[in-house]
């Protein structure tokens, strides 16, 4: 066997353009037939590679925030159903404010 070494790099760099204002958030609610919903992963992407930014649980009234970001960020979001009853929803064209 040989000696592997690996060392952790800080993703946020290549994640979002960090060049500009990163005081902005994304902030929403999941709701499953009209009614808030807890019960969800939503995970937000950075859209122009595709790339998963950040992932929230909501809390119990449904409401997820990811803040931090880049104002000239694109993004979109996608919210799993955690029981599975549903297919995922996309919301797309999101800009961190």
């Amino acid at each position: 066997m040989s000696v592997v070494s690996r060392s952790v790099k800080h993703s946020s760099n290549y994640l979002q353009n960090t060049q500009g204002l990163i005081i902005a958030k994304v902030g929403g609610s999941t709701k499953k037939l009209g009614r808030q919903y807890e019960n969800a992963t939503v995970v937000l992407y950075n859209k122009a590679n595709f790339q998963p930014i950040a992932m929230r649980k909501p809390d119990q009234n449904g409401n997820y925030n990811f803040l931090g970001l880049n104002t000239n960020l694109k993004t979109f979001i996608v919210a799993f159903d955690d029981k599975q009853q549903f297919n995922a929803v996309i919301q797309d064209n999101v800009v961190p404010k």
